[in-house]
C-alpha cells in the first residue's frame, strides 16, 4: 500500500504554496509601488530645478549664454572639458545624477539664452511641455519642458540612476523577503502541529480501541471542528452495533423458528419412510410439503424483517397508492377466494402520495394476508385506502374473532401469535407493518370494527 502523506505536511503544504503565491504577488506590489515613489521623487527634482532655473531666468541672474568652445580671446585657449567634470551632478555619490538644462527665449525665432555645460547649443529634443523620455548621446534621458510667458526651461535627467535605485530596492528586498518567508513558514508549521494535536490524540484512542467496542466516544474537551467528526464516528458506531445486534436478533430468532418445523419436517419424512401403505406415505409426504412450504414463508418473513431492520429511512417517490392497492388486491383475490374470503375495495380512483412502493405494497400484502387467515369462510375482507392532510391511511377489516385487549396491546411484537392463528402464521407480518410504517413516520392501530373483527390502520405521511 503506497505511503500516504500526513495531514500535516498537507496543510503545510497548501499554506506554503499560498502564502509564496500571496507574498510574490504583494512583494511585486510593492516593488512596484517603491519605484514609483521613487520615479515621482526624482521627477519632483526636475520640476525644482526647472522651477528654480525659471525663477533665476525671470531676475536674469542666468540672463547669459556660456560661450562656445571656439569662441573667446583668441589669445587664450579653450579648456577641454572632460569626464564628469561636464555634467551637473546632484545627490549622493552612489545615486549622482546626471543633469542637463537649457533655457531659451520665446519668439517667432527661440534664441538660447542660457544652458549647462554639456548641453548642446541645439535644442534639446522636447518638443512638449511636461514630461517625455527620450534617447539622447546613446542613454535614456528623462526631460521635463517648463513653459513660461517668455521663455521655455528644459531640464533633463540621466535615467540611469533610476534603474540602479530599483536594482538596489532588488537586492535589498529579495533576501528579507526570503527570511521573512523562511520564518513565516516555521511558525505556521508549528502553529499547525499544535492545532492539530486534539486530532492526534482522537486518532490514538482509537487505534487502540478494542475492535468490539462500540460504546460512544466523549466529545468532551474537544474542538468545535472535531465534535462534528466526533458525532459522526458515534453515529457509524451507533449505527454498526444496531446491525451488530439486528444480525445476533436474525440469527437467534431463525435458529429458535426454524428448530421445530425442521425437526417435524424431518419426523414426517422418516415417518413417510416406514409408512406400510401408499395413502399414508403420501399423506406424510403432503404434511412435509406443507412443512417446507411454512418454513419458507417463516425464512422470507425473518429476512424481510432484517432487511428492514437495517433502514433507517424509506427513499420515498411519487406512487398512485390507490392503483398500488387495486392492483394488490386482484393479485391476491386467488388465494383469498381458495379460503372462500372475498376482497373489496373502498378507495378513490387515484391517489398520489410520497412513500416507498415496495415497502407499501409489503404492507399491505401482509395485512391482507393476516385478514385472509383470521376471516372465517364465506365473509369479506375489506381494504379502505383515505387521505387526511399529509397522512395517508391504508385500512384492512375482517369479520373474524378480533383481538381481545391484552393481545391487542401486544399486536406488532415479533412471533407473537394469538390463539386463533392457524399452523401458517409466523408472528412477523403485524411487527413489519409496524416498521414499514415507522419508516414512513407513521403509526399502525389496532381497533375493534364495529361490525366486529379486527380493523388495521396504517397511517403513513405522504
Amino acid at each position: 500500500m503506497p505511503k500516504r502523506i500526513s495531514l500535516s505536511l498537507r496543510v503545510v503544504t497548501i499554506v506554503t504554496v499560498t502564502l509564496a503565491a500571496g507574498g510574490l504577488g504583494i512583494g511585486m506590489l510593492v516593488f512596484r509601488a517603491a519605484t514609483g515613489q521613487a520615479e515621482e521623487v526624482f521627477d519632483g527634482q526636475l520640476v525644482q530645478t526647472a522651477e528654480l532655473i525659471a525663477t533665476l531666468t525671470d531676475s536674469a541672474a542666468l540672463r547669459h549664454t556660456p560661450p562656445s568652445r571656439d569662441e573667446g580671446d583668441d589669445d587664450e585657449e579653450a579648456e577641454p572639458s572632460t569626464g564628469d567634470d561636464d555634467w551637473v551632478a546632484l545627490g549622493a555619490p552612489r545615486f549622482r545624477q546626471r543633469v542637463v538644462y537649457q533655457v531659451w527665449r520665446s519668439g517667432a525665432i527661440p534664441r538660447l539664452l542660457a544652458r549647462s555645460t554639456n548641453a548642446p547649443e541645439q535644442a534639446l529634443p522636447v518638443a512638449a511641455a511636461g514630461f517625455s523620455e527620450r534617447t539622447w548621446e546613446g542613454a535614456r534621458w528623462r526631460f521635463y519642458r517648463l513653459e513660461r510667458k517668455d521663455h521655455v526651461v528644459i531640464v533633463g535627467q540621466d535615467a540611469t540612476v533610476r534603474e540602479r535605485l530599483a536594482e538596489e530596492i532588488g537586492e535589498h528586498g529579495v533576501p528579507l523577503f526570503a527570511l521573512g518567508f523562511a520564518v513565516a513558514i516555521l511558525l505556521t508549521w508549528g502553529a499547525i502541529v499544535l492545532g492539530l494535536r486534539p486530532l492526534a490524540r482522537l486518532s490514538r484512542d482509537l487505534e487502540h480501541r478494542a475492535h468490539d467496542r462500540l460504546d460512544p466516544i466523549s466529545p468532551a474537551a474537544r474542538p468545535r471542528e472535531l465534535e462534528v467528526l466526533v458525532a459522526a464516528l458515534n453515529g457509524l458506531f451507533e449505527r454498526v452495533a444496531r446491525a451488530f445486534a439486528n444480525e445476533r436478533r436474525f440469527t437467534a430468532d431463525a435458529a429458535h423458528e426454524l428448530r421445530t418445523p425442521l425437526a417435524a419436517l424431518a419426523a414426517q419424512i422418516q415417518s413417510a419412510q416406514s409408512a406400510g401403505d401408499e395413502a399414508t406415505r403420501l399423506s406424510r409426504l403432503q404434511q412435509a410439503l406443507d412443512g417446507t412450504q411454512r418454513m419458507a414463508r417463516l425464512v422470507e418473513q425473518l429476512l424481510a424483517a432484517a432487511r428492514l431492520d437495517a433502514l433507517d429511512t424509506a427513499a420515498r417517490e411519487t406512487v398512485d397508492v390507490a392503483l398500488l392497492t387495486r392492483e394488490l388486491a386482484a393479485e391476491m383475490a386467488a388465494s383469498a377466494l381458495a379460503r372462500d374470503v372475498e376482497l373489496a375495495l373502498e378507495s378513490p380512483e387515484h391517489l398520489a402520495a410520497r412513500v416507498q412502493p415496495d415497502l407499501v405494497r409489503a404492507l399491505l400484502r401482509n395485512l391482507i394476508d393476516n385478514a385472509v387467515r383470521h376471516a372465517p369462510r364465506g365473509s369479506v375482507v375489506t381494504i379502505g385506502v383515505t387521505r387526511d392532510s399529509d397522512r395517508v391511511s391504508l385500512m384492512v377489516r375482517d369479520e373474524g374473532a378480533g383481538m381481545d385487549d391484552a393481545l391487542r396491546a401486544r399486536a406488532g411484537e415479533r412471533f407473537l401469535r394469538g390463539a386463533a392463528d392457524d399452523a401458517t402464521g409466523a408472528g412477523l407480518g403485524l411487527s413489519i407493518v409496524r416498521r414499514i410504517a415507522a419508516l414512513h413516520e407513521g403509526e399502525v392501530r389496532f381497533e375493534t370494527a364495529a361490525a366486529g373483527g379486527l380493523l388495521v390502520t396504517a397511517q403513513l405521511k405522504g
